[in-house]
């Protein structure tokens, strides 16, 4: 609890800070979004199980006078995944819930990199760390689902993470905003054990 305050506080500072000598210009975003699970020490069926759903949220974006092109980035989002339990499904014992669910918070501190293509077109690189926190599902609950080879093969997943981001932006008219990004996984889900996510999301923005 004490993480997701922490993780609640930054998120308000870095939305609601002003840089200086910056101008600032906001996007609300919303997409698809598939989390993957693996690692050594990742169950055989959670790696089998991407999971699959939608983000929603804003990001507010700094442009520095002083370096043309180069941008910070921070945002906030809100997720919602799933996957179907197939076990479950088949009424096999044990098998666990129906269905796979986790909604959790994220907060994306990217450093983007601007090119203007035409006077409506411009494209974008960005990159930055990402931080996840949990709020419900039954991910971040024991005994819920497999998630581990050993020893506790339920072990609930922690509810903050850390990814690593990579994505391109195209935005047109200064309007509207298409994104794709991949997040790479950089801690543990569970602690001692090697088992990380990674997050493919495509969507679109809208300027204001």
């Amino acid at each position: 609890m004490r993480r997701f305050k922490i993780f609640l506080v930054a998120a308000a500072v870095l939305l609601g800070g002003h840089a200086a000598s910056a101008q600032a210009e906001w996007t609300a975003g919303f997409g698809y979004a598939s989390v993957a699970f693996n690692g050594a020490e990742c169950s055989s069926f959670l790696s089998t199980h991407p999971m699959r759903g939608f983000y929603a949220g804003i990001s507010r974006e700094f442009y520095f006078s002083a370096l043309a092109g180069l941008t910070f980035e921070p945002g906030l989002f809100y997720y919602y995944q799933s996957t179907k339990n197939e076990l479950a499904t088949a009424g096999q014992v044990q098998s666990g819930p129906k269905f796979i669910k986790m909604h959790y918070l994220s907060l994306p501190l990217n450093v983007k990199y601007t090119v203007e293509f035409t006077p409506a077109i411009r494209g974008a690189f960005f990159t930055g760390p990402v931080i996840n926190a949990g709020l419900f599902g039954n991910v971040f609950e024991n005994d819920k689902i497999f998630t581990n080879t050993s020893p506790d093969p339920m072990h609930r997943l922690t509810r903050v993470n850390a990814q690593w981001n990579l994505g391109a932006a195209f935005t047109i008219a200064e309007a509207v905003q298409l994104r794709v990004s991949y997040a790479l996984g950089m801690s543990r889900l569970i602690p001692e054990q090697e088992i990380r996510s990674n997050t493919f999301t495509v969507g679109a923005g809208f300027l204001f």
